[in-house]
């Protein structure tokens, strides 16, 4: 897996002509939705993203920085964005959101070789799960009921306990297995727990107006079949 600085990746802003408020948008390297390609940010939930908030014709500037600093800021700070978001129950209230990027399931992985397979929610529960903290699995684990759930900063860092044993299980996207696999990684699919609409969260106070262009922009992208060429495009 391409190794990425913690540290925030200040991108070049991009401002429009439009009175709107400027948006900051915050992200996390998780391919295949957001990741660096060169020195820019590309990706299925990115690309989307970028070409969405230049059809609204709303200023903006894009960083990306470790998940829990990306979240953070967008429930925190008025006019701020992150992406790619799963839009779960626990997060619904707290945020306001431009939606569908993309539709995805979430999957339990277990390192190549191994003989964990829970048949069922309750049997998976008997095992140490693996996740990155403030992430939305993290969320779906403790909404679940998961008793033995062992956050780290990144998916890297949750990647190796599970190679070094110290996890049983690893909750992640199925499009983010679907990369791990495409690199070689020592990965295989356990078990299902289920599927989630990936989003841009916004905080709650940004700009209105903004947000009613965004979401347009995204049901234009959507109608004219943008969307599905980006999604195909990383697929």
């Amino acid at each position: 897996m391409k190794k990425i600085l913690l540290s925030a990746i200040a991108l070049v802003c991009f401002v429009g002509v439009s009175n709107a408020a400027e948006i900051t948008l915050t992200t996390e390297d998780y391919k295949p939705y957001n990741f660096m390609e060169g020195d820019k940010i590309a990706g299925i939930g990115a690309d989307q993203v970028f070409e969405l908030m230049k059809r609204a014709d709303v200023p903006y500037k894009a960083e990306m920085m470790q998940w829990s600093r990306a979240i953070g800021l967008a429930e925190k700070d008025a006019n701020t964005c992150v992406f790619t978001a799963s839009h779960s129950a626990e997060r619904d209230a707290r945020f306001a959101w431009v939606e569908p990027l993309f539709v995805d399931r979430t999957l339990l992985i277990r390192k190549a070789g191994s003989s964990i397979a829970p048949a069922n929610v309750d049997e998976a529960k008997s095992y140490s799960i693996g996740t990155q903290a403030k992430d939305y699995t993290e969320d779906l684990l403790k909404t679940s009921g998961f008793p033995k759930i062992d956050p780290a900063n990144n998916l890297e860092q949750t990647l190796k306990k599970l190679d070094a044993g110290r996890v049983d299980l690893v909750a992640v996207s199925g499009s983010y297995f679907d990369s791990l696999k495409k690199t070689g990684a020592p990965v295989e699919e356990a078990f299902v727990l289920n599927e989630t609409t990936l989003s841009m969260a916004c905080n709650l106070g940004t700009d209105a107006a903004a947000l009613d262009k965004m979401r347009a922009a995204l049901k234009s992208m959507i109608d004219d079949g943008t969307q599905a060429a980006i999604v195909a495009k990383y697929q």
